[in-house]
């Protein structure tokens, strides 16, 4: 089967050049530095310290591997590997000084060779889904150890790979160690392949921010309407108006994902004659029942002053936001049926009881009264999505051991 794909890979290379040059016109690749996905570099390799790759394919990717960067490169020179322009961008904006950054190279064997042969790493460590056969393959070729972190496969791509579940047994024997980041997804891989695959948590949830629990002693309840993107208030507020009306105690918060949209929202509510308040201008002892937060850095107060908070992102095509940061903050979680961005979170969480995922907007309606009307349905989702916070934190502490000792012993 592997020589089936190298012997494809070497004839599509005609194809892979076009498509590049393709990109360059279009702007979606690097017209200076495209020759990085050919196997080419014009970096000098540091001397002095060994090498980590990390390969982190995109932005959300390259955010998971942020610990890693952080606890290993004053020892370590630190290769990322990226293969979009945004995550380029990031990467080098964020972590210019901390790190290495090069295009990866596509997955044709004398390409992976140019560039392993310059870098020569001590320590791979792949993340997510990004399984490119050649490159795998010939890590394990070249005895280079590699690590396989926040492992997922989509039911999609696990039904595709069940044909070809030897084939992925052959790619995967490269790992000395596949973390997978659900549960789910543990589950899916493991019958896949022939390696021990464990959960250390989801590697996206490493920064351990510990939100305090909620401690709003106000026997009112409060709804957050958090992370919302364009157009999602003009979706969601007929149907908030309806609650807002019917329980004129009960207070909103809304927290765009953009701030800078906040005026605008302001002029929505002001239409629908809306008791609002913006929170930069709020005067003391004003009792607004809808207040929109229009500055960075006040989630984390909100939430801890929420009762019930519903997710946005999730009603309109974005992906849906991280539900744990509610879930640690103890608020009851509502979202939309949106929510690609954290898939197979939501999938646990769901499963267990954790949150409530609406498919409709009169549905979320519905939902929000009943709660309102039985708040010991409130205690419950707030308790068991505070308990499922806790199980979700990926262990650093246990992985940086592994990793730190295969360092160690490969020295």
């Amino acid at each position: 089967m592997h020589k089936l794909y190298k012997i494809i890979s070497y004839f599509l290379i005609p194809l892979i050049k076009i498509n590049t040059f393709i990109r360059i016109l279009n702007k979606k690749e690097d017209k200076i530095r495209y020759k990085e996905r050919f196997g080419f570099t014009n970096l000098q390799k540091p001397l002095g310290k060994e090498l980590i790759w990390i390969h982190a394919s995109s932005v959300g990717e390259f955010k998971s591997s942020d610990f890693l960067i952080n606890n290993f490169f004053n020892n370590y020179n630190i290769l990322i590997t990226t293969t979009t322009k945004t995550a380029a961008d990031y990467a080098i904006k964020n972590y210019g000084d901390k790190i290495i950054h090069q295009y990866a190279p596509y997955d044709i064997i004398f390409w992976i060779n140019k560039f392993l042969d310059f870098w020569q790493p001590k320590l791979v460590i792949w993340i997510e889904s990004d399984l490119w056969p050649n490159t795998i393959v010939r890590l394990r070729e070249r005895k280079i150890t590699s690590v396989f972190l926040n492992a997922r496969i989509s039911p999609k791509s696990f039904n595709k790979w069940k044909y070809f579940s030897s084939y992925y047994k052959f790619i995967t024997r490269t790992f000395f160690a596949i973390y997978a980041q659900s549960q789910n997804d543990l589950k899916r891989i493991e019958s896949l392949t022939n390696n021990e695959v464990k959960y250390l948590g989801n590697l996206k949830l490493t920064n351990k921010l510990r939100i305090l629990p909620n401690s709003s002693t106000s026997t009112n309840i409060n709804i957050m309407l958090a992370s919302t993107h364009h157009n999602e208030e003009e979706l969601i507020m007929p149907y908030i108006e309806n609650i807002s009306k019917k329980y004129p105690l009960i207070n909103f918060f809304i927290t765009p994902r953009h701030p800078e949209r906040s005026e605008i929202i302001f002029d929505l509510l002001k239409s629908k004659k809306l008791n609002v308040g913006l929170h930069s201008r709020i005067k003391k002892n004003s009792k607004n029942q809808f207040l929109i937060i229009d500055s960075f850095g006040k989630m984390d107060e909100f939430y801890n002053k929420s009762d019930i908070v519903i997710l946005g992102g999730s009603f309109t095509n974005n992906g849906g936001h991280n539900p744990i940061e509610a879930a640690v903050a103890n608020c009851a979680i509502i979202t939309g049926p949106h929510i690609f961005n954290w898939q197979n979170l939501y999938e646990d969480m769901i499963k267990k009881n954790c949150c409530l995922m609406i498919k409709n907007l009169k549905e979320l309606e519905h939902n929000i009264i009943n709660l309102i009307e039985d708040k010991s349905q409130i205690s419950k989702l707030k308790q068991s999505a505070l308990s499922f916070s806790e199980s979700v934190f990926f262990d650093e502490d246990k992985l940086l051991s592994v990793i730190k000792s295969k360092l160690e012993y490969n020295a």
